[in-house]
């Protein structure tokens, strides 16, 4: 079957939604040697950050629902990546990295860099200044 051509939509939110989907499935592609998806680097280098918050703390950190947060955090936990240091008895959660985290952020970054670097060769200084006003200008509506 030959690939699908996108065409243009006359919906912007259709069209970002292809451009959001085509720049997120080139950044998991290059950090899946880590195991990683570009969401799931996001929240481990904003745990590292902020040490000790709890999931709702990341979740406004990371402008994320809380429960969409609860479902990226749970393969992390899982992969002993992220570990919740809370006291017994405790409320709120004090999410941290645990070494092989911390091992996991120091192979993926370089991906990260890469893949950020050959976004921006895509885009072209101006593209990027574009996109940057653009999305300053939509933030707010």
């Amino acid at each position: 079957m030959p690939p699908r051509v996108k065409r243009p939509s006359p919906c912007v939110c259709l069209t970002m939604r292809r451009l959001t989907s085509s720049v997120t499935k080139y950044y998991d592609r290059v950090l899946a040697p880590c195991g990683l998806t570009v969401t799931q680097y996001a929240v481990l280098m904003n745990v590292s950050r902020s040490e000790h918050s709890s999931v709702t703390e990341l979740a406004y950190m990371v402008e994320l629902e809380r429960s969409t947060l609860t479902r990226i955090l749970r393969p992390l936990f899982k992969q002993g990546l992220v570990v919740d240091k809370k006291e017994p008895g405790a409320r709120n959660s004090q999410l941290g990295l645990t070494e092989e985290g911390r091992k996991t952020i120091g192979r993926a970054t370089p991906l990260w860099l890469k893949a950020q670097d050959d976004v921006k060769l895509k885009l072209g200084e101006e593209g990027r200044l574009a996109l940057e006003k653009m999305v300053g200008s939509l933030s707010d509506i």
